[in-house]
């Protein structure tokens, strides 16, 4: 028969009771720190996807906007560009119109004067004629005869 052996009986007391509160004071709060610890991996990981999935569509987000900043410079470097373009046309026509002004002012200027060296002659050679005259002659002709008889001469010449 067996006989019962209260010391063995004893440390398998022993041992259940040290499971037992192993179990309750170790093995349960490791295994739920375990499973804690792994659920905040898994929502880390969640979380880690949802900021990368939001960094990307910042990026593209930024790449668009980068894009239309890209388009609108090239629109306004056009823009400038025209701007400046007509402001050399224009500054070009006041030139040109500056010139063109300069030009019929001289043109004009240089009339009056030929006009008026015309007269200076025309008097002088009056002069020269009358005294000519006086002098093959030997009488003054006035100067009105002398003018006329210039002017026949000078439209004779022209005609010629």
């Amino acid at each position: 028969m067996i006989t019962i052996n209260y010391a063995s009986l004893i440390v398998i007391l022993n041992f259940v009771l040290l499971l037992i509160i192993l179990n309750k004071l170790l093995y349960k709060p490791i295994k739920k720190f375990l499973e804690d610890r792994q659920a905040k991996i898994g929502s880390d990981l969640d979380e880690a996807e949802k900021l990368r999935q939001e960094a990307e569509k910042k990026v593209q987000k930024t790449e668009e906007e980068l894009k239309k900043s890209a388009v609108e410079i090239r629109k306004m470097k056009q823009a400038s560009r025209k701007d400046a373009e007509n402001q050399a046309a224009d500054i070009i026509k006041e030139a040109k119109d500056k010139e063109r002004k300069i030009i019929s002012e001289t043109e004009a200027q240089l009339l009056h004067k030929k006009e008026k060296v015309k007269l200076e002659i025309e008097s002088e050679l009056a002069e020269l004629v009358s005294k000519l005259s006086e002098k093959f002659l030997s009488q003054k002709i006035d100067q009105k005869q002398d003018l006329k008889l210039l002017d026949k001469l000078i439209k004779e010449s022209e005609n010629k």
